[in-house]
């Protein structure tokens, strides 16, 4: 009966597959097609009485043929299609290759329980989990005039309704403040910690929504369905050097979710390392599977032991997986400090072609620039030490002080000419000049092309 229709359907898809087109004017586009969808399917309500099993029908064939003209498989077209709620979602992983191809192998939870509190209604959509961790897809929906909505608190609890054994949670919208009928799609992921996992059970997520002045809190229970899924451990032990610094790939395990792989970073190296910025599986067939969008890194134990999640090769077909390196952040150990003398008011030590200036000392408070953009925001440790190894921690308006620590207020603030400003008072007891910053970060990058077979 549709033959002809899915020809055209395939020939349409076969002129879209060959147009480039940029994936950040993707995201728009798969967002803007769904809800323009949506606005038409409501139009012709008063036509389903008549053709109610024709437009389901059009319906699906619509939605597979928009999900297949942004190259995405068949199989996620299909579940798209099949899976209430998850059209909002396709926005938030389109470009995680991991996360698509968990959905393609019915690891995606369907929830689809909501709370409405006030005119606003929270929407649990789904999620997926493994071993290392579990994503929470959710949309918020507000009919409330001239009151945008602001994200202030997230929360996953267990069955006993205690914290869950995480070491990260990260969370990203694809939207800004939720405004009247604006549907906002957002995600959440929670990284277990080692040798923990969250089995079946009941769970409870909380959202905390803010207006102008109140935080209203949306609570959704839900059962969560542990999967069988087995981890992929590759024990590797092998170590690359890339511009003089050697580093040992200790091993890489894969889950549905993120994989993750352990490095050991050489204590002779005469760099310090910031970043592994363009890390990345790929394979034969010209899949990538990056380390930036969405994933994390850390480090374990102190600067030479690190363990960086990425996107998830779990369902990569080919038996040529490679692990390749790209950019570093690194700068010399010799310049990876600040030094600021608080009676001469001048750095007596900083990076060559420095990017801090403008310091000042005055009514016993310190501040200076960092001369960076975009992502490269703090460069400078939460700490500074004086000269006999005293530490004081800068408490800024998020930070949480820890117990037996010593703190200084603290300020950061962007500025329009130059850069981030950093202000800090100094502490109420003596100290002795210098004072030191660690760098925690800096633009300066090392580079080698380099490759690692994981079998």
């Amino acid at each position: 009966m549709f033959e002809e229709e899915e020809k055209k359907l395939e020939q349409r898809k076969k002129t879209i597959d060959k147009v480039d087109v940029p994936m950040d004017k993707l995201h728009f586009a798969v967002r803007n097609g769904f809800v323009k969808a949506k606005k038409e399917r409501a139009l012709k309500r008063k036509k389903l009485i008549k053709q109610s099993s024709w437009s389901v029908v059009v319906a699906a064939i619509l939605l597979i043929s928009f999900v297949t003209s942004i190259n995405v498989s068949p199989a996620f077209a299909n579940k798209v299609a099949s899976i209430p709620g998850l059209d909002r979602i396709v926005a938030l992983i389109q470009q995680d290759k991991g996360l698509v191809a968990a959905i393609e192998n019915d690891f995606y939870q369907p929830i689809n329980a909501s709370q409405t509190k006030n005119g606003v209604t929270v929407t649990l959509d789904g999620v997926i989990a493994d071993y290392k961790g579990i994503v929470i897809f959710y949309s918020v929906h507000s009919n409330v005039k001239n009151r945008p909505l602001e994200i202030k608190y997230l929360k996953l609890m267990n069955e006993k309704y205690g914290d869950l054994p995480v070491h990260d949670t990260t969370f990203w919208s694809s939207n800004p403040p939720i405004n009247e009928d604006k549907v906002f799609s957002s995600m959440m992921t929670l990284e277990y910690m080692e040798n923990h996992i969250v089995g079946n059970g009941n769970l409870l997520w909380t959202i905390g929504l803010k207006n102008e002045t109140k935080v209203e809190y949306f609570q959704i229970p839900f059962k969560f369905t542990k999967s069988s899924v087995v981890s992929k451990t590759i024990a590797l032990n092998k170590e690359v050097t890339i511009e003089g610094q050697r580093i040992v790939v200790e091993k890489v395990t894969i889950n549905p979710i993120r994989a993750e792989v352990k490095l050991k970073i050489d204590p002779n190296n005469s760099k310090k390392i910031f970043s592994f910025d363009n890390l990345k599986f790929t394979n034969d067939t010209g899949d990538e599977w990056i380390f930036n969008n969405g994933g994390t890194s850390f480090r374990i134990l102190d600067e030479t032991e690190w363990t960086i999640t990425s996107q998830s090769p779990y369902f990569n077909n080919s038996d040529k997986l490679k692990l390749v390196f790209g950019k570093i952040g690194a700068i010399d150990k010799d310049d990876a400090f600040i030094l600021i003398d608080t009676e001469s008011k001048k750095f007596l030590k900083q990076p060559a072609e420095s990017v801090f200036s403008n310091l000042e000392v005055e009514n016993s408070k310190v501040s200076f620039i960092m001369d960076v953009t975009g992502e490269y925001n703090l460069l400078v440790s939460s700490s500074f030490l004086d000269n006999e190894g005293k530490e004081f921690f800068i408490k800024y308006d998020y930070t949480n002080p820890m117990p037996g620590k010593k703190y200084v207020n603290g300020l950061l603030m962007n500025t329009a000419e130059k850069g981030l400003k950093l202000e800090f008072e100094l502490p109420t007891e003596s100290i002795s000049n210098p004072i030191r910053f660690d760098l925690d970060f800096y633009p300066s990058w090392i580079e080698g092309d380099v490759q690692v077979e994981i079998k």
